[in-house]
């Protein structure tokens, strides 16, 4: 089950991330690993019923679409925060009462609160939150959910690195 919402988070970002178009083919190309500004960091917890599971992109590598639609300006530096929303199995879940609060510090400065949006994909809600900052930096990422009654904390760190 784990490895089913790490592969379904990953696709994802893959979607937000790492694939532009082909204007001739239409195939997907890869961002080659060179080019890759950030380090991703993924952590997952449950809260109610569904599994949340946060990862990381660096802005810079975001696709020019994605970034177009969800109004990211890939000309900031920084990262950006994925929250995935899936039922135990890793299909799409309602997020129903789920409310997220979230904080990001650009350490080893203290944390400020981090706005989280819905974004809706295909039948999925997921969330997105940006952060600007300038690399190098080490950013930690603290979230709480509640749902139906259950609270669940998550924190990852990721790194952001000069392109």
């Amino acid at each position: 089950m784990r490895n089913a919402i790490i592969a379904l988070a990953l696709l994802s970002l893959a979607a937000i991330t790492a694939c532009s178009r082909n204007e001739t083919t239409g195939a997907a190309q890869p961002v080659p690993a060179s080019d890759t500004a950030g380090q991703s960091a993924i952590a997952a917890t449950t809260v109610g019923g569904v599994t949340l599971q946060t990862s990381t992109v660096a802005v810079a590598d975001i696709n020019e679409t994605v970034a177009a639609r969800y109004g990211i300006d890939r000309m900031q530096e920084g990262l950006l925060l994925l929250v995935t929303v899936r039922d135990a199995v890793g299909d799409a879940a309602d997020p129903g009462d789920l409310q997220l609060s979230a904080t990001v510090s650009v350490l080893p400065e203290p944390p400020k609160p981090l706005e989280l949006r819905a974004i809706h994909t295909e039948g999925m809600t997921d969330y997105i939150g940006v952060l600007h900052a300038t690399p190098p930096a080490s950013v930690q990422f603290r979230m709480t959910a509640t749902r139906s009654g259950a609270r669940a904390d998550i924190a990852t760190t990721a790194e952001l690195y000069p392109r």
